[in-house]
């Protein structure tokens, strides 16, 4: 295990974090990606203007 001098205030190593901010974003792409098939398939079936 590293030791505390190259841990961040979130215990974290920077392989760590870059590992966990590369799939937390690969999940924000996802989760925006289906929002907007939704939101366009919404649209497509009652436009709301």
């Amino acid at each position: 295990m590293a030791d505390n001098e190259s841990l961040s205030f979130t215990g974290l190593t920077d392989d760590q974090a870059q590992e966990l901010h590369s799939v937390y974003m690969s999940g924000l792409y996802l989760f925006t990606t289906i929002a907007l098939i939704a939101h366009l398939a919404v649209f497509i079936w009652r436009p709301w203007f």
